[in-house]
């Protein structure tokens, strides 16, 4: 049985000690104080264990799991959830930046809405190699706001964005009901996760920066978003799951709104390879792939100020009413 206004925070750490206080600090000193801090430790050989054992003499909400081998982020983030105990799950990271009110802003957005399956926020990024900080507004609206599953396929038809996974909450029973992370999906593992969650049971928007995330040149997702050979193989185990019983309920949501993991042009080819593939060949996705194809070019040339601009336009022109 989860608690009642616990929120549980599984951080996944492989040989970061140097980021490990600035994470725990900004979660620690969180507004909203009923915490579960479960840190998985995936075997380092860095100080990580040492700055671990420190900070559970500070704080008894922190505990940490050190798992003997090495066996990647699903593995560890699942031994974390395996021990959490409150009805909304935070999956942080251990080079993660949090602003105070982040885990109460999206608590109080979450408890206005009982279904809701989780919350987001903007995204921010902090880019290492640049000492650089990036915004990125979403223009969902200019309040908070709950989209219905309904309501969030119509906007994700008209306007792609990320519902990032390191920006809000999921609650708790639907991480668990939606399967939790796939393995098998590596990289991908949160964006499928996420997207089932939402579309079952809709989300909350907070337009605000609550959440910072560190963009490193030798990080998960940089190196594997650049991995162009290894995104077949992962889209056709997409397209697996969504053909499978457990989730015969939210592949017609994402044919209807044109979802894909990849949104290249060599995506349509690799759809056609298949009969659940050629399902998902919508006049909505070949729009998006088309319409990103094109802006892929036109976005290193066009000034930074007019393409936070167009973003804007086209944001609240294909806002929900």
């Amino acid at each position: 049985m989860s608690e009642p206004g616990l929120v549980t925070v599984v951080i996944p750490n492989r040989n970061h000690a140097h980021y490990l206080p600035r994470a725990l600090d900004s979660f620690l000193a969180q507004t909203w104080t009923r915490l579960q801090i479960v840190v998985v430790d995936d075997a380092s050989s860095d100080e990580s264990r040492d700055v671990l054992q420190r900070y559970m003499t500070l704080d008894s909400r922190l505990r940490f799991i050190a798992l003997k081998e090495h066996g990647g982020i699903a593995r560890a983030v699942n031994a974390g959830i395996d021990l959490a105990q409150g009805e909304f799950l935070c999956l942080g990271s251990a080079d993660d930046l949090v602003e105070p009110a982040f885990i109460e802003r999206c608590v109080t957005e979450m408890n206005r809405h009982p279904k809701v399956g989780l919350s987001f926020s903007d995204p921010t990024e902090l880019h290492e190699l640049v000492r650089g900080t990036i915004r990125f507004p979403l223009y969902l609206s200019e309040e908070p706001a709950y989209f219905d599953p309904a309501a969030l396929v119509d906007l994700l038809k008209r306007n792609y964005f990320h519902m990032s996974s390191n920006t809000g909450l999921y609650r708790l029973s639907a991480f668990r009901e939606a399967g939790g992370y796939h393995p098998e999906l590596h990289w991908l593992m949160d964006w499928f996760a996420g997207l089932v969650i939402a579309l079952r049971h809709g989300a909350c928007y907070l337009p605000e920066h609550l959440t910072c995330l560190t963009v490193r040149g030798d990080s998960y997702s940089a190196h594997n978003l650049r991995n162009g050979k290894a995104q077949r193989p992962l889209l056709e185990r997409v397209l697996a799951l969504l053909a499978s019983p457990a989730y015969a309920d939210v592949a017609p949501s994402m044919r209807r709104a044109g979802l894909l993991p990849d949104y290249h042009p060599r995506a349509l080819f690799w759809l056609m390879q298949s009969r659940e593939g050629r399902k998902f060949i919508t006049p909505a996705l070949v729009k998006r792939i088309l319409s990103r194809y094109v802006w892929s070019f036109a976005r290193p040339v066009a000034p930074a100020g007019w393409r936070r601009r167009l973003r804007r336009l086209h944001s609240e022109r294909t806002r929900a009413p």
